[in-house]
């Protein structure tokens, strides 16, 4: 199955083939703070099933300290 997304601005996407019966759902901690969910669904696929397209953009983010970092 072919599969494509994107960061939240669109400026990097990707591209991949996945096989579906290897998607995965953990609902460990760690992966409920990264996705917000009570749970996160991932595939593995190959790196040569795998693309990335486009350029990062660089953010500056000020914490309440002032202290700053990309």
């Amino acid at each position: 199955m072919n599969i494509t997304g994107a960061c939240h601005c669109g400026r990097i996407t990707f591209t991949a083939s996945v096989d579906p019966a290897a998607v995965s759902i953990c609902h460990c901690t760690d992966c409920q703070t990264l996705s917000g969910a009570p749970w996160r669904a991932s595939v593995a696929c190959a790196a040569a099933d795998f693309a990335v397209a486009g350029e990062p953009k660089v953010t500056i983010k000020v914490a309440d300290s002032g202290a700053r970092r990309v």
